[in-house]
């Protein structure tokens, strides 16, 4: 598990009204043939124009499937890729997705790793792929699962990510851990994902909860309860946990892909967000 540490984020207004998008870009699975690229571009855009919008890389940024895996089917490599990229395909396809994300590489918190990084990784001893593209994407590596602290200040101009560290004011700050993984499990059906999420929100204290992996969007607002600080009045408080979907489409044109081979659901295609309102502490997500 990785500390992600501090994230700074400036504020530039006091009003109640104030409301910054974080995004979580997850299960792109580029270089497969089924990846929608153009939703993904869209999606891009949409952060790209929105100056209050941030995100998280939520990890399965490209497929990372070669030819002597035994997943590999030809027919499901994107037209793209060529053979020869085969011989280089962890950078090849980091590259691509780089490239993709690089509109909004200003804007990203941070970039956790997905099970087809790992499984690459660990097949063909390419542990420093994350490092490369965190570094290309000129954010933080955040590992498999990471907590990490976005701390909105108050600050003139547009909102950006800030250098840190920052002495905290803490009347002109607010601060939101986000808990972030990619993604666990092999559920097929609603209830089955949903409840792995929840158990991600019981177990692990966050404000934020983002998980991937399943292809999938939907997601959970629990409401809890504890005492102030003199245990006086009692203190409400959301968890807000989101499965936070992907770009790659269980059934499509030209091509069987595995998920079609194996009966499974369409994919709900895109990318999930929660809407955080700094100075009124309220947190929804969008899904």
């Amino acid at each position: 598990m990785e500390l992600g540490g501090r994230i700074y984020v400036s504020m530039p207004s006091r009003r109640d009204d104030v409301k910054f998008s974080i995004w979580n870009i997850s299960d792109i699975h580029y270089g497969n043939r089924a990846c929608a690229l153009e939703l993904l571009k869209k999606d891009i855009e949409r952060i790209k124009r929105d100056p209050f919008a941030f995100w998280f890389g939520g990890g399965d940024y490209a497929d990372f499937i070669g030819y002597t895996d035994k997943r590999f089917h030809p027919d499901s490599v994107a037209p793209n890729i060529r053979v020869k990229d085969l011989g280089n395909l962890g950078k090849v396809l980091t590259d691509g997705v780089v490239e993709l994300l690089n509109p909004i590489k200003n804007k990203c918190l941070g970039i956790i790793k997905g099970n087809h990084e790992a499984t690459y990784a660990r097949h063909k001893e390419q542990e420093d792929l994350q490092s490369y593209m965190a570094i290309q994407l000129g954010t933080r590596p955040l590992g498999y699962c990471a907590f990490a602290d976005v701390v909105f200040t108050h600050s003139k101009g547009d909102p950006k990510i800030l250098p840190g560290p920052i002495e905290d004011n803490t009347r002109a700050s607010a601060a939101f851990r986000f808990f972030l993984h990619h993604g666990a499990g092999y559920a097929t059906t609603e209830g089955g994902k949903l409840n792995r999420l929840i158990r991600f929100m019981e177990r692990f204290e966050a404000d934020v909860y983002m998980c991937g992996h399943v292809h999938d969007q939907t997601g959970k607002r629990i409401q809890v309860l504890r005492a102030n600080t003199n245990c006086t009045d009692v203190i409400h408080g959301d968890r807000v946990g989101i499965i936070t979907g992907g770009y790659l489409r269980a059934y499509a044109k030209g091509t069987t892909t595995y998920a079609e081979m194996r009966g499974y659901l369409p994919t709900v295609l895109g990318a999930a967000n929660v809407d955080i309102w700094p100075n009124t502490r309220e947190i929804r997500g969008n899904f």
